[in-house]
């Protein structure tokens, strides 16, 4: 008698269990199925010959090659060894932007990522939209091992900084009937965040969805945010609070 298979997300149904072709499904993951089969074949050119090539060859053969496969790609991007892209015709990326080693950058369904001008994505940083709304604006600085993910929309403004280890757009499975596993739950969607320019999140800050912070605000490190910060001000603590 085979085994039951085990509750899973969505996303792991699909990749388990689909019933397309294991190539079709990668192709999916890859660059998006509705994608030519010739962009396809690239990306893969691109990632075996080029992803993880080091030094000063592997920094300028990925500003020449990867700016075909974005839907739209300013000047002189910096991508590091071994960033992690997916549907980057979903993307549009900035000039002078700089993703560094084992980012990684992944849009998922019918999400979209727009990287501005100058903005920087730290080492092992994720940035993923799935089936939502990624903008990133001129100037934004993400630490190292960082997280921003979101099912609807994150919009951050101009010039923030974002320190390693943060969590932003975090969503919470919806409570229901008990006889269908947490993990098998819809995910309750509050709207996503939006965080003004010139803003600091602290290392290892976490900020959930459905909130808005002002421009100016300071996130001490370690805060849980839960409820909007207005402009300028400073919260610390879990939950976070003006003091």
């Amino acid at each position: 008698m085979a085994d039951k298979a085990p509750a899973m997300t969505p996303q792991q149904r699909l990749l388990t269990e689909g019933a397309s072709h294991p190539l079709t499904l990668y192709k999916e993951l890859a660059v998006g199925a509705e994608q030519s089969t010739l962009l396809f074949l690239y990306y893969e050119i691109c990632m075996m010959l080029l992803a993880g090539l080091a030094g000063l060859i592997g920094f300028a053969g990925r500003a020449l090659c990867y700016p075909m496969l974005f839907e739209q790609c300013g000047k002189r991007p910096a991508i590091g060894r071994g960033v992690v892209i997916r549907r980057p015709k979903n993307m549009t990326v900035g000039s002078k932007v700089l993703i560094d080693d084992y980012a990684t950058i992944d849009v998922r369904g019918q999400g979209a990522i727009s990287l501005g001008n100058n903005v920087s994505i730290g080492r092992l940083s994720t940035v993923t939209a799935k089936n939502g709304q990624i903008i990133l604006e001129a100037g934004v600085n993400i630490g190292s091992y960082a997280r921003i993910a979101t099912q609807s929309k994150v919009s951050v403004g101009e010039s923030t900084l974002i320190a390693a280890y943060a969590y932003i757009g975090a969503g919470n499975h919806q409570p229901g009937d008990e006889a269908t596993p947490l993990i098998e739950r819809e995910m309750h969607i509050k709207g996503g965040v939006t965080i003004g320019k010139n803003c600091w999140i602290g290392a290892g800050a976490m900020i959930l969805d459905g909130v808005t912070i002002g421009d100016g605000a300071i996130i001490g490190a370690q805060s849980l945010v839960n409820k909007d910060v207005p402009a300028g001000a400073t919260v610390f603590g879990t939950p976070a609070k003006q003091k």
